[in-house]
């Protein structure tokens, strides 16, 4: 009851809980009745900050974890951790990738303006954005026409192969 939920084994965090649910209903009181005072209380630490500490109950499942049933579940999350690095340099890896080869679009394609070519390609950040975009089949214009269909017919088909080669190579292999 009332009283062993106040005074008993976790009687510490129970008072945190209602203590921080006193503090959010007296500040929702305070707002409402008081329409002045919502300036005030915004100055004020929101007791939803505190609501952090109570993520320290989670840690009460640590305990529970080091049972032998649970023996599966660690060797697939250290699994998951330990794959955590090579994707970070894989992703690093890939966005130096975009960033050369973007370089390239923007020193071939960039420099004239030639229509629908032109601004995708006439600066480094959007031609970064448009080459990674093109890395994932979404290379077309507004229109719906692809970008290269343009880039084609505007620089002819040494562009266009460069280009297959660029998706063949993300694609099969980096």
């Amino acid at each position: 009851g009332f009283r062993q939920h106040f005074c008993g084994r976790s009687y510490a965090m129970n008072i945190f809980d209602a203590s921080l649910v006193s503090v959010d209903l007296l500040q929702l009181m305070i707002t409402l009745i008081m329409r002045d005072a919502a300036s005030f209380t915004e100055e004020l630490p929101s007791a939803s900050l505190f609501r952090i500490i109570r993520l320290i109950k989670i840690t009460r499942l640590l305990r529970v974890l080091q049972n032998d049933v649970f023996k599966d579940l660690l060797s697939m999350i250290q699994g998951i951790l330990g794959g955590m690095t090579t994707l970070a340099w894989s992703m690093v890896l890939f966005g130096l990738v975009i960033y050369i080869i973007a370089l390239l679009f923007r020193e071939f394609f960039g420099r004239k303006e030639k229509e629908n070519v032109y601004d995708f390609f006439n600066s480094v950040p959007r031609s970064m954005f448009t080459t990674f975009r093109c890395s994932f089949g979404d290379c077309s214009t507004n229109g719906g026409v692809p970008i290269f269909e343009h880039v084609h017919e505007s620089y002819g088909g040494a562009a266009s192969i460069f280009y297959c080669l660029f998706v063949f190579g993300v694609t099969i292999g980096i």
